[in-house]
């Protein structure tokens, strides 16, 4: 990809160096944001899974066939 159509893809184009600075650390503490909430979501997700299952292993069914 490009340099330019990087900057198109974030909104950067057209912008002066202080507002290109501005709008990376928007989408930054966005990114950072969005990633924590994952992963807090992910390790609560664990938390309440069967031992198994939290090391990302699927058991399997009662029938002893395949889940996935």
């Amino acid at each position: 990809m490009s340099q330019e159509a990087r900057d198109a893809r974030l909104g950067l184009t057209g912008l002066t160096g202080a507002q290109r600075e501005a709008r990376i650390r928007l989408l930054t503490e966005r990114l950072e944001r969005e990633a924590a909430a994952a992963r807090a979501a992910l390790e609560a997700r664990r938390a309440g899974a069967p031992p198994e299952e939290r090391d990302g292993e699927v058991p399997p069914s009662p029938s002893g066939h395949p889940t996935t």
